[in-house]
């Protein structure tokens, strides 16, 4: 698998997530262009992702996000298609075991309160941005999979 690597989608979606986006519309919004819905319709869709989730601080929005854009780039229509439903969860578990393995976890509370403070002082070699938020990283390399998994994977 190819190394991961900064690029303009990945510099979007920490733009936007500085900008003011949730984590999970931040990394969605990025790969607007690979959907059939509006920037607006799209960010409203993941509007609900953030802060783990509706705020609970459960599973990351970046996790969702990604979830959400392999879902709306890559997912079936055909209910009785259980070839295509099979490989969408299999592509969709590697990106958050590829997440898990460098995080640790794909927990937001964990997230925040035990991994976010490890790149105060050491950005993620993803994030070049002056002024980071904590969950910069995540987004950054939520981001940065999704875009090597349609990289390697062009076909729909």
């Amino acid at each position: 698998m190819a190394e991961l690597k900064r690029t303009e989608r990945v510099d979007k979606a920490v733009a936007l997530h500085l900008a003011g986006c949730n984590c999970a519309q931040a990394v969605a919004l990025a790969f607007a262009d690979m959907t059939d819905l509006t920037e607006s319709q799209l960010l409203r869709a993941a509007s609900d992702f953030g802060g783990g989730v509706s705020g609970t601080h459960g599973t990351c929005g970046v996790v969702s996000g990604m979830a959400l854009i392999m879902g709306l780039a890559r997912g079936y229509d055909d209910i009785t298609d259980s070839d295509h439903k099979h490989r969408l969860y299999s592509a969709g578990k590697q990106l958050v075991l590829a997440f898990m393995d460098e995080f640790g976890t794909v927990q937001c509370s964990e997230l925040t309160r035990e991994v976010a403070p490890k790149y105060f002082d050491m950005p993620h070699p993803l994030v070049d941005a002056p002024d980071p938020k904590p969950c910069s990283p995540f987004v950054a390399y939520a981001a940065a999979l999704l875009e090597r998994y349609f990289e390697e994977n062009p076909e729909k």
